[in-house]
């Protein structure tokens, strides 16, 4: 068998430990960069999904209203821990259990979102049954912890509420 060679090719397969350390060291840097940015995130997270859900209880409130042809109140407790209450025929305390008959919605101040109100006398207004307008024009605004950045509903007399930011992604901005 004159003229057959056999070639004996030597394949290394796997990584030097240069290689692994270089590339731990990357991703190491890569998330110490990205957590104080998802920590951002979810914060402004914590507010918008606060602002819409006071956005749909408010349109909930004045639907109800035009629905069942009463004035239906909404009532606020602001701060930290936060919470707005429904109610048909007078003002109720969203704190007390029982006192809101139609909806209540509570927020902890673990969800790291402040909520003031202005224009609001007493913490409350009413939206009439007869045309479903508001009983006066207000402000809600929804804080991040440890920022000016915010998003706010202004609800108008017609009973339109109006969405708006500073600093916080999704909406137009305030002027």
């Amino acid at each position: 068998m004159r003229g057959v060679h056999l070639l004996s090719i030597n394949v290394k397969a796997g990584f030097t430990l240069f290689e692994v350390m270089l590339a731990l060291s990357i991703g190491a840097i890569l998330t110490v960069q990205a957590v104080p940015l998802f920590n951002t995130f979810i914060r402004d997270y914590r507010v918008t999904s606060s602002a819409n859900e006071m956005y749909e209880f408010l349109t909930r409130a004045r639907t109800e209203s035009i629905k069942r042809n009463v004035n239906v109140y909404v009532s606020f407790s602001t701060g930290d821990s936060w919470c707005a209450g429904m109610n048909i025929s007078s003002a109720c305390d969203c704190n007390t259990a029982g006192s809101c008959n139609l909806s209540v919605m509570k927020f902890t101040a673990a969800q790291q979102a402040t909520m003031s109100t202005s224009g609001y006398a007493s913490s409350a207004f009413y939206y009439s049954g007869a045309h479903g307008m508001a009983s006066v024009a207000g402000t809600i605004t929804f804080t991040r912890y440890g920022s000016t950045e915010l998003v706010r509903l202004t609800a108008g007399r017609m009973g339109g509420v109006k969405m708006c930011s500073t600093g916080i992604g999704g909406y137009s901005a305030c002027s």
